[in-house]
């Protein structure tokens, strides 16, 4: 009975040597597979990083979210209408060497690494290896110093982000309501942008409207007013720049039933 017992243990032993060496190597040969993936992964990546050889210009306008600061804000995103006409200006752009001062008035970046930033008469475009410089023509310098203004002082990104407002008034025919701090939240959660568009149709369904108000927006920097054109238009002025949206009606029906408790 003991000899057994004794077989039974070693067996056991045995066993159990044999499972250890088992699942080490298949722990093993996964790790290594990993490491295998990764390295590769990660080859491709610099390979593709090292075989871009367009200018940086080009890698800049091909990419898809950008974000703007200035003096006054930082990182707003820009809407792609807005950057899609901004890109066009740069085929006026031409290349030069380095001048000799240059002091930002704008900076920005893309998603993956690529930045640039303006002076109104040069355009610097950089990554950690590489930089360039390009000539902003006289006659394409107010036109691009307009299309920055108004993609970031109206942008939807930037118009939402309550924190920055120190005073909120919205406003419809002789009443005035104003917006209690604990309430910006509330305001800014309504604003919801399905896109950018023209003026033209926003107008005539204001034209429409049996309802409109206008919402003024005293941030710590800047000054934004924000008019519905009906439910499912905003026009935002910000000084000179203006841009329109269609969004969701939410915003619209939060200041009728909510702010001024209008029931048809």
């Amino acid at each position: 009975m003991a000899k057994k017992r004794k077989i039974k243990k070693e067996f056991w032993i045995i066993g159990a040597i044999v499972l250890f060496f088992v699942v080490y190597f298949i722990a093993f040969k996964i790790g290594r597979s990993i490491d295998e993936k990764s390295s590769t992964q990660t080859k491709n990546i610099e390979e593709q990083q090292e075989e871009d050889t367009r200018s940086l210009i080009s890698q800049i306008s091909s990419k898809k979210k950008i974000y703007v600061s200035d003096s006054k804000v930082e990182n707003v995103k820009i809407e792609e209408t807005y950057w899609g006409e901004i890109k066009v200006l740069f085929s006026e752009f031409a290349k030069v060497r380095n001048p000799e001062s240059f002091s930002p008035v704008y900076n920005g970046y893309s998603d993956d690494g690529v930045r640039f930033s303006t002076d109104l008469n040069y355009f610097r475009v950089y990554t950690v290896n590489r930089e360039e410089y390009y000539k902003i023509p006289v006659a394409t310098k107010k036109e691009f110093n307009k299309l920055i203004d108004e993609s970031i002082y109206t942008s939807f990104d930037f118009i939402k982000q309550y924190k920055g407002w120190k005073n909120v008034e919205v406003i419809y025919k002789d009443d005035t309501k104003k917006i209690h701090k604990w309430k910006f939240d509330d305001l800014a959660y309504k604003m919801g942008s399905k896109r950018i568009v023209g003026k033209v149709q926003p107008e005539k369904s204001k034209e429409r409207s049996k309802y409109d108000f206008t919402i003024k927006i005293k941030g710590e920097n800047y000054d934004a007013k924000v008019e519905t054109m009906s439910k499912d238009y905003i026009k935002i002025t910000s000084g000179k720049a203006v841009s329109y949206y269609e969004v969701t009606p939410t915003l619209f029906d939060y200041i009728k039933e909510e702010v001024f408790k209008i029931e048809d």
